[in-house]
């Protein structure tokens, strides 16, 4: 039991942020896909029936909004979780880029896939104008997460700094 905590604490996060976090953490209408993310990190760091099931799960909390893409969502991030799994799996993952890339074509592979099973009428401009952007600042977060978690950003050396 105490190692399905940080799972359902993630799931809280994950419904926060749709609900109240979104708008806060939005920059001129571009969105950090928390969900995404947070699915990528789990089948980066754990194993691969985790991920699945955290995907899965994850999906469920997402379509909350939306219950007409309950399916859906649930489908594409176990899809993601396990693709990126996969992708650790066959990959060096040591490098603190090939991590980046991977949840910047993850976060955009979800973007895309949620554009298509919305239906968007307009799907370039809403490709231009939120799921590049997105991908892009949910990259900058993941970078921001992998510098604090390999201790290359300590609270010692921003104190160092001033």
């Amino acid at each position: 039991m105490i190692r399905l905590i940080p799972y359902l604490l993630y799931l809280i996060l994950t419904g926060a942020h749709v609900v109240i976090l979104a708008q806060i953490s939005s920059i001129y209408s571009v969105q950090i896909n928390l969900a995404a993310l947070l699915v990528l990190l789990v089948a980066i760091y754990k194993s691969e029936l985790a991920g699945a099931w955290f995907g899965f799960f994850v999906g469920l909390v997402l379509s909350a909004g939306t219950p007409g893409l309950v399916g859906w969502h649930a489908l594409w991030m176990t899809v993601l979780a396990v693709a990126a799994f996969h992708a650790r799996e066959r990959l060096n993952l040591d490098s603190l880029y090939a991590k980046l890339l991977l949840v910047l074509s993850g976060v955009l592979l979800h973007n895309i896939l949620v554009l298509i099973t919305t239906g968007a009428t307009d799907f370039w401009y809403q490709f231009l104008t939120s799921a590049i952007p997105g991908a892009i600042y949910t990259a900058v977060a993941a970078w921001l997460f992998f510098l604090i978690k390999e201790d290359r950003i300590t609270v010692k050396k921003i104190k160092a700094l001033f």
